[in-house]
């Protein structure tokens, strides 16, 4: 049962067969990805997800090197085939950043084509009236103008011309619901967040030829959501396992995604072969009893929340 409306009637809490990592179509061989926040929690699972997919090169960023280098030892003992490479950077420094991703790209002498944005940070569960400037601005660096950063760290090392799918590259960029809907004492996390997301939007109208995809990860836990419990004694539920948003990435990264369109905003519950069919009945015309049009995308009546662009 969903907790929050969903335009497709499965709602999923943890991976599933149709965004396994083992799936011929889901493959990742012979392409170079580059993940932020790539040590510890989503970043993490997903960083094993794309190994599971042999991915060819694969670069994790992050401001612990340690981190790093022991996932590097993981994959690279599991999955020798995968080229792992790791980079101390913070996304607040653009200088820094910049470096990472020129780095990777020259080490493996060729472009990057998908890139992960999933590093950010909360700066704690705060009520409205006890939100600092210096909160919301710190969320703000991270979750936004890092967020930046990062693309356009990417953006230099991509392919020249674009694939067979007709786009250069992907990015696919870790958001959180909570840019969408409110919940309690969330407003500095969804700020910055939401703020990064439509930067995202921007970025795919601005570039057609790069394919993005904003996405909700469910609610992991991971050790921003235990630090920031034990700090306030708030918590979020239900949890989902961290295998979902995992694989449902290496699904996006793969051109089983692009019926969805660039610039959507898509959680992870959802079920993709549920969305497929949504869409193709609506491109079809086959079908519009329960569908609104907004902004010229499908909405199912039963999921309107004010907002265009879910699906």
């Amino acid at each position: 049962m969903s907790a929050f409306p969903s335009p497709t009637k499965t709602y999923h809490t943890t991976s599933y067969d149709a965004i396994s990592p083992s799936l011929p179509a889901l493959s990742q061989k012979g392409k170079n990805v580059i993940i932020t926040g790539g040590g510890a929690g989503i970043g993490k699972a997903t960083a094993l997800s794309f190994a599971k997919a042999s991915v060819t090169n694969l670069a994790l960023v992050g401001r612990r090197l340690q981190p790093l280098e022991d996932l590097k030892s993981t994959i690279t003992s599991s999955y020798p085939e995968v080229s792992v490479h790791v980079y101390s950077a913070d996304i607040a420094d653009e200088a820094a950043l910049k470096d990472a991703f020129a780095s990777f790209a020259k080490q493996i002498n060729g472009p990057i084509h998908t890139l992960v944005a999933n590093a950010g940070m909360s700066p704690g569960f705060l009520p409205v009236m006890e939100v600092t400037t210096e909160d919301l601005m710190a969320s703000l660096n991270a979750n936004t103008i890092g967020t930046l950063n990062t693309v356009k760290a990417f953006i230099p090392h991509i392919p020249t011309e674009a694939d067979e799918t007709g786009f250069r590259a992907k990015i696919i960029h870790t958001s959180t619901g909570a840019a969408q809907v409110e919940m309690p004492l969330n407003t500095v996390y969804s700020l910055g967040k939401a703020a990064g997301a439509k930067l995202l939007q921007h970025v795919a109208l601005e570039h057609p030829d790069i394919f993005v995809l904003n996405y909700h990860p469910g609610i992991i836990e991971t050790e921003m959501i235990e630090r920031e419990r034990n700090k306030s004694g708030y918590d979020l539920n239900p949890k989902d396992d961290i295998s979902l948003p995992a694989d449902w990435t290496v699904w996006a990264a793969s051109p089983e995604s692009l019926f969805l369109g660039s610039g959507r905003f898509i959680w992870v519950h959802w079920d993709v072969n549920e969305l497929k069919e949504i869409f193709a009945k609506y491109k079809s015309g086959e079908e519009k009893d329960g569908i609104e049009i907004m902004g010229g995308l499908p909405i199912h009546r039963n999921f309107a929340l004010g907002l265009v662009g879910w699906i």
